[in-house]
């Protein structure tokens, strides 16, 4: 079997030789390699699963999520070119890198629907900056994986090196592996590339949330467990990704930096990087910047946004694993045994968790009174306890005190008071006419426990 290194000393090798490897283009000088576009290295049916993950899981319309995530992402992986992330491990392949980088970043998108960010809001300004907190949460998985490129010596055909602040390599290139050994410096780099690449408008943005800029620039620059949540979901994303040995995590190399440090290089890199970025580069010698499955046919990146597109995979069963999940995330959903057989509150809990869990009771229709957002299921009160009353043939009896009996067992949300108000619009697009519902939240794990949810209903916000 052809290993890495023999690879790197041919240039090219047999299509039987390397089946993993997709599109490799050789120079005519042997052991140097032609540099592809983005189009090309994102070609492959896989990578192009994992950006229809991103875009199922994205709430940016679709000329923010080309703007704000294909772009850089695109960015990306032309300077990640064909580079293995590491010499040895599952991804020490020709384009690991960005088979990593894209792989985690499907994760990470996929976990973040399923929490309500910033941690501790109301549930109104929750809704308001989701789109928000989720671009942070890809940029946190996107760009550290940059740094991997500050162990890899480039060298392109007309004998001078290559260094990724330069932009993508521009003619043949061959390379070896480096390995950086001061942590400071690597993550330095890092978020130089970082804040480079990510689309200054996304920049501006994103500071209309303060907290949201701040605690992705918290993460960029290192202090990741200061960034909170965010750093649980990115972490859980690397543990997830594909042939990780053994489930344990392939970790993204990070800065050795006291807790009780304060994240300055962020700041400084927020108030005047992106402006000043090539002025940076220009200041750096050559000597001072670090260093660095089967084929498949070409996919036009359009393909990204099918008209009919398949629910996506649930995640429910991944998220029972997390570490950083709460006690209330990581529940069974299991019903709890009723103690007190004549307790309304426990009837109707027991009807609602069977109803969902059996089908009979189906969400997210558009005159339903159960819907699913950023993992809670909305109840619509009162028509949810009428429906029961009437379901259970028992309309003779109290709405009022059944109501209060299901607030008594105390499954739904209540840090920002006891009920919760919606807009239920008519298109995705959450414009034009809507209906105003009031209702519960309850934690979708309770009431749909392991790889049951349905998934949200894309009509409905919180005010």
């Amino acid at each position: 079997m052809l290993n890495l290194k023999s690879f790197l000393r041919l240039g090219r090798s047999r299509p039987d030789a390397l089946p993993i490897v997709e599109s490799i283009k050789p120079s005519l000088l042997p052991g140097y390699f032609l540099p592809m576009t983005a189009s090309e290295l994102l070609a492959t049916t896989r990578r192009q699963q994992w950006l229809q993950s991103l875009w199922d899981y994205s709430s940016l319309p679709k000329d923010m999520y080309r703007h704000y995530y294909l772009a850089p992402l695109e960015h990306c992986v032309t300077l990640m070119q064909q580079f293995p992330l590491t010499e040895s491990g599952p991804y020490a392949r020709p384009g690991g890198m960005a088979d990593y980088m894209l792989e985690t970043v499907s994760y990470a998108a996929r976990l973040s629907k399923s929490y309500m960010l910033p941690v501790g809001a109301p549930p109104e300004e929750q809704a308001a900056q989701s789109a928000a907190w989720s671009a942070v949460v890809v940029y946190a998985a996107m760009l550290p994986s940059l740094e991997y490129l500050c162990h890899l010596h480039v060298e392109l055909e007309n004998g001078k090196r290559w260094f990724p602040l330069l932009d993508a390599p521009q003619e043949p290139y061959r390379f070896r592996f480096t390995p950086e050994q001061s942590p400071e410096r690597l993550q330095s780099f890092g978020a130089m590339l970082a804040w480079k690449i990510i689309p200054l408008e996304a920049i501006n943005w994103l500071s209309s949330w303060p907290e949201a800029i701040k605690t992705l620039s918290t993460y960029l620059t290192g202090f990741r467990t200061q960034s909170g949540m965010i750093n649980a979901i990115v972490s859980e994303a690397i543990r997830l990704t594909a042939g990780a040995p053994e489930g344990e995590p392939l970790a993204v190399p990070a800065m050795s930096i006291s807790t009780q440090a304060e994240p300055l290089l962020g700041d400084a890199l927020l108030s005047g990087f992106v402006d000043d970025v090539s002025e940076l580069v220009a200041s750096y010698s050559e000597e001072e910047i670090l260093p660095a499955a089967e084929p498949d046919p070409v996919l036009d990146t359009d393909l990204i946004f099918p008209d009919d597109q398949e629910e996506p995979d649930d995640t429910d069963a991944l998220l029972a694993m997390m570490g950083f999940a709460s006690v209330d995330t990581v529940e069974t959903g299991e019903t709890t045994p009723s103690a007190e057989l004549n307790d309304p509150g426990e009837a109707f809990w027991q009807w609602l968790v069977t109803g969902c869990s059996s089908g009979s009771l189906t969400p997210n229709k558009p005159d339903g009174r159960i819907h699913l957002v950023a993992g809670y299921v909305f109840l619509r009160a009162p028509g949810i306890f009428h429906q029961y009353l009437t379901e259970t043939n028992a309309p003779g009896k109290d709405k009022a005190r059944l109501q209060k009996a299901f607030e008594r067992l105390g499954h739904h949300r209540q840090d920002n008071g006891t009920m919760y108000t919606c807009q239920l619009y008519q298109n995705e697009q959450r414009e034009g006419r809507f209906e105003k519902l009031s209702g519960y939240l309850v934690l979708a794990s309770k009431i749909f426990p392991g790889n049951n949810n349905p998934g949200d209903n894309p009509l409905l916000i919180f005010l």
